[in-house]
């Protein structure tokens, strides 16, 4: 059986809220646990996160979620590894979205 990884999702004060106040969330996680499925898991547990992820809908502005990792994640997924590895850190960013009919830079 893999071994069980402790990851930490850092989160920023704008998106604070939707993770019940939280400024970290830590998850186990199976050693073998990609990226995708931790954002997977924060979507089921933090169902408001989804409205702040980019989609197939149309946006009108507010707030997007951006995903970075610390660099031995980084490292550890460009040499064909999950990024993931216990203590590691997987940092939620956000970004405002322009409105409708605002061009970027104007």
């Amino acid at each position: 059986m893999p071994r069980a990884l402790d990851v930490t999702v850092v989160v920023p004060p704008s998106l604070r809220a939707l993770f019940e106040g939280r400024r970290e969330v830590t998850l186990g996680v199976p050693a073998n646990t990609t990226v995708g499925e931790i954002l997977e898991t924060l979507l089921r547990l933090y169902p408001l996160l989804r409205q702040h992820f980019a989609g197939d809908q149309p946006v009108t502005g507010g707030l997007f979620v951006q995903v970075a990792l610390d660099e031995p994640s980084l490292e550890d997924l460009s040499s064909g590894g999950t990024g993931l590895s216990t203590g590691g850190r997987l940092i939620l960013f956000s970004l405002s979205r322009p409105s409708p009919g605002v061009r970027p830079g104007a």
